[in-house]
This record gives C-alpha cells, sequence and structure tokens, in this order.
C-alpha cells in the first residue's frame, strides 16, 4: 500500500480540492452572514485595481498586491465578483498543489501526509478567518491564503527530505522562494516574521545552495508582480503604508498587546506546549531542532499578534512537525521519562488546541453549502456584483448602542462639527443598510454625481452604492490620519456610525486643517452633507 500512496495522495488531494471549491459556491454566489465591512472593503480594492488604479500609489493600503490579484484576473477573465472571490484560493491551490504533494510524500507518513494536504486546503479554501463562531464571511481572507502557504514553507525549510537530488533542491527552493514572494505581497508580517524560522532552519540543515536559489526566486517573482505596477514606486508606496498603518492610532495594533495575548486563556496552553516541546527536543539531543521550532514559535507568535482576534492558527502544523522530530527518538529524561512518547503527548495537545479553529472553518463551508439563496440580497451598485449577496441586504437588521452617561458615571468624549455636538451613538449592525441608504439619498443630489466623496466611518465605500467617485489617494478602510482627505469634494457624516471613536477621528482631522473646510448643504435623519469651499 505504501508503494501505492504516492498516486492515492494524489487523488485526495484534487478531490479535496474540488470538493471544497464547490461548497464556496451556493446558487452561483457568495452569500455572506457577516462583517459585511470586509466584503465592502474587499470589492473596492478589486474594482479600483480593475479600473486600471495602482495600489499604494492611487490608495492607501496596508495588504499586498497579491491580497487582490487572483480575484482581479478572474474579474477580468469574465467572473463576477462573488465568483471570482469563491474561486481565487482555488486558482492558488492549483498552483501550490504540486508543492503539497511533494512535502507530503517526502516529509510525513501517509497519516500525516494526509493531515498536512486536509490542512492546507481547509486553511486555505475556509470562508471564515477563524474564532468559534459559526458563520460566513469575507473578512480577512487573505490571512487564510498566507496561514495555508507559511504553513507549507515551513514544514519544507524544516523538515528534511527521507531523499534529496539535485532537481529535487531546484524544485524546494523554487516553492520557497516563490512562497515567501507571495507572502511578501499578499501580508507582508507573515513574510518578515517567519522569514528567520525559514532561514535558520535551511542553515541548520545545511542547504546552502537552496537558500540561495530561493533568494534568487523570491526576488524574481516580487520583480515579476509588481513591475506592472512601477516596481520601484509600488514598493516605495507599499512601505510607506505599512509605516502609516503601524503608527495609526485607529488600527496600528488589531489585537490585545502582546504580553496580554500571550497570557490569554486561548494561547496559554499552547504557548506553553510550544516551550515544552523546545525543552524535551533539547533533552532529546535534538539541539538544532530545538532552536528551529523556538525561532518558528516566536514567528508563530508575533503573527498571530498582528491579526485581529489573535488565533492561532499554526498549532496544528506546529504539531505534525512535532510528530515527525519524535519518530527517531529513542531516549529516556532524567525523570525517567520517554521522549518520544513525551513529544508525541506535546503534538497530541497542540493538535486538539488547534482542532476548534480548525472546525470553524470547515463548519464555514458546511453552513456556506446549507444557506437558503433567497433570504440573501445583492446590495452594491456597481455591475457584475450580483453574485456577492448579504444576508443584512435582506433582512435589515439594525440594532444601535447608545451610551448612558448617567448611569454608567462615564462621560462620552463629544463629536463636534463646525461648532455642533453630534450625537452619541454607535451601531452594532446595519452598515450595509447605511450605505445602500445613504447612496440613494447622495444620488437624489445631482452636483455629487462623479464627484469624490469622504464618509466619517470605518469604509469609505460609498461610490459602490451611489454615483459618487472612489477618493483619490484614500483608504477603502480608515487607518487613521488623513489620506487622502485634501480630495474630497463632499463629506458624508453618519449620524449614528458604526464606529464613534473612527467618526471623532475623521471630524477631528479635519478640523484642525484649515485646508479642509466644509460647509453644510442638507441634512436629514440618516446623515449631514457637506460640501468643500
Amino acid at each position: 500500500m505504501r508503494n501505492l500512496f504516492w498516486a492515492w495522495y494524489a487523488l485526495f488531494l484534487i478531490g479535496l480540492l474540488s470538493v471544497l471549491a464547490l461548497m464556496r459556491v451556493n446558487d452561483g454566489a457568495v452569500l455572506i452572514l457577516s462583517f459585511d465591512g470586509d466584503a465592502i472593503h474587499m470589492a473596492q480594492i478589486v474594482l479600483r485595481m480593475q479600473g486600471g488604479e495602482l495600489p499604494h500609489q492611487d490608495f492607501l493600503t496596508p495588504l499586498g498586491v497579491m491580497a487582490f490579484l487572483p480575484v482581479v484576473w478572474l474579474m477580468n477573465a469574465g467572473s463576477g465578483l462573488g465568483a471570482a472571490f469563491a474561486y481565487a484560493p482555488v486558482l492558488i491551490g492549483l498552483v501550490c498543489l504540486p508543492a503539497v504533494y511533494l512535502v507530503g510524500i517526502t516529509r510525513f507518513s501517509p497519516a500525516g501526509a494526509l493531515a498536512f494536504g486536509g490542512v492546507f486546503l481547509v486553511q486555505l479554501l475556509a470562508l471564515v478567518h477563524g474564532g468559534v463562531e459559526p458563520t460566513v464571511t469575507v473578512s480577512m481572507y487573505y490571512n487564510n491564503w498566507c496561514w495555508a502557504v507559511s504553513a507549507l514553507l515551513v514544514v519544507l525549510a524544516v523538515l528534511p527530505p527521507r531523499s534529496s537530488s539535485v532537481k529535487a533542491i531546484w524544485a524546494e527552493a523554487l516553492v520557497l522562494g516563490g512562497g515567501v514572494a507571495f507572502l511578501t505581497l499578499t501580508k507582508a508580517p507573515f513574510a518578515v516574521f517567519l522569514l528567520p524560522a525559514l532561514i535558520v532552519a535551511l542553515l541548520v540543515r545545511g542547504q546552502w545552495k537552496m537558500l540561495g536559489w530561493s533568494v534568487v526566486w523570491a526576488l524574481a517573482v516580487m520583480v515579476a508582480v509588481t513591475f506592472p505596477y512601477g516596481l520601484v514606486a509600488h514598493w516605495q508606496g507599499y512601505v510607506a503604508d505599512l509605516l502609516y498603518v503601524a503608527r495609526s492610532g485607529a488600527r496600528g495594533q488589531p489585537g490585545a498587546a502582546l504580553p496580554l495575548m500571550l497570557l490569554a486563556p486561548a494561547q496559554v496552553v499552547g504557548n506553553l506546549a510550544v516551550l515544552a516541546a523546545v525543552l524535551l527536543l533539547r533533552q532529546a539531543r535534538k539541539s538544532g531542532e530545538a532552536l528551529i521550532f523556538l525561532v518558528l514559535a516566536a514567528g508563530w507568535i508575533l503573527v498571530t499578534h498582528q491579526n485581529w482576534q489573535n488565533d492561532p492558527h499554526w498549532l496544528v502544523p506546529a504539531g505534525l512537525i512535532v510528530m515527525v522530530f519524535a519518530q527517531d527518538v529513542t531516549l529516556y529524561n532524567r525523570f525517567g521519562w520517554p521522549l518520544q512518547r513525551a513529544l508525541q503527548s506535546v503534538a497530541v495537545l497542540m493538535f486538539a488546541l488547534g482542532a476548534p479553529l480548525l472546525m470553524t472553518q470547515v463548519q464555514s463551508l458546511l453552513i456556506h453549502n446549507s444557506l437558503k439563496p433567497e433570504r440573501f440580497a445583492a446590495a452594491m451598485k456597481t455591475a457584475g456584483l450580483g453574485d456577492l449577496r448579504f444576508r443584512s441586504a435582506a433582512a435589515a437588521d439594525v440594532r444601535v448602542e447608545r451610551p448612558f452617561d448617567r448611569l454608567s458615571g462615564e462621560t462620552t468624549a463629544a463629536t463636534l462639527l463646525n461648532g455642533e455636538t453630534l450625537p452619541s451613538c454607535q451601531k452594532i449592525t446595519g452598515l450595509l443598510i447605511d450605505l445602500v441608504e445613504t447612496g440613494k439619498r447622495l444620488d437624489q443630489f445631482p452636483q455629487t454625481k462623479g464627484a469624490q466623496v469622504l464618509y466619517a466611518d470605518w469604509v469609505n465605500g460609498l461610490w459602490l452604492f451611489s454615483d459618487t467617485a472612489p477618493l483619490k489617494g484614500g483608504a477603502p478602510w480608515y487607518y487613521g490620519g488623513a489620506a487622502g482627505f485634501a480630495q474630497a469634494e463632499y463629506l458624508v457624516v453618519p449620524l449614528c456610525p458604526m464606529g464613534q471613536g473612527v467618526r471623532r477621528m475623521i471630524l477631528n482631522a479635519v478640523a484642525q486643517d484649515p485646508a479642509f473646510n466644509f460647509t453644510e448643504v442638507e441634512r436629514n435623519e440618516l446623515f449631514i452633507l457637506l460640501k468643500r469651499a
């Protein structure tokens, strides 16, 4: 059976990819249950790129171009936005499948190879970013792509193959270099924090030639991808956007502070398991592996810290690596523990801790496939977006929270607009409904047609719901500061935004610059419309 496993494994990978791909579409569309703002954020960038705009030059985003290019390519081929989003990771999976197959048959037992291939494809094609809440969302899909690809690169660099050849080294260098380039051009922290571990792993294994060729391939891929976007100008803009967001008061740190994250109940046991694995590897006289795993764990933790909700998606791949490390261990430690059994126990603990996240991702596909399409509706005005549908567009569910200052004894900071104190109010749900209705109201003012509009809330996407234009130089998602504000011809201030603090930050930035002089031209129960003087 072992001799035939190479054929069965290929069929398994192709079959699982096909099944998961089909589950990403329901009635020819992607049906969104939650995090509507992230879908609007994705739609804005994809459509702006499709229209010829350059990321990091025409608009601000800390995400790399590869977070959107696969979707853009499929839309250019004739797909709607929903189908393009659904099949973009399938395209990535097809490119990665030979590498996943290579890693599976050269580094794992049959059971380990099946587990690794399954984890890779589930993480890549899931319809939820993480957490333990069963839902379907576009939110942070690029994190899923990066977790899957980074797991592939880590296993390839850290675990030696059972046999090697010159051709294999060349092929693996291509995978490593191309993968690092993909991470860099999708979400840079994955590459920045995991690259030291990849380098240390190759050096410990003595793979100097593979390291050298990996660098060459990484540079070649990055140059080839970014050349159409201006190459030097693109990289200057990318770095500037990353620094802009890192210094931002609105989004510089998406989760808890690092010490709090390390000690959080959902994290501390996994972190202790990693530390135990390092100590046990040292006791097993595997100092090189212990060093690699320590540097790798630091990278994983830092990547987790940079992702919203701080979900440790690295636990299951870490357990698979520890299982392989334990295979040839025969020693006992000073307490009389069989170190192989101890390492395997740590690996099982990692599997148990990582399983809920993985199950949430599996459930997202099952839930999506069971949803009733008639309960969802398209919301965006732009053509070609009808296959991205939202439950909130059909259900019209709006929930509002207002601070009870008198009961709590705390005072909410006032939000001022031209000297007027705005209502203290924030919506919990209803972003999509607000944008649709605001877009309809704006279209009743002919002077706003084709005008660049600044929306004082998290998502600056009114142009998808009206005849207005995207804000040149602005950010589709607000990261602080005043990027693009100078181009705004109109300012729309929601009376009850999704982010009350964000509205206050935007209006404070407008008030602090004399060049941003807006005068009120209209107001209703939904928003205040102001025109640039």
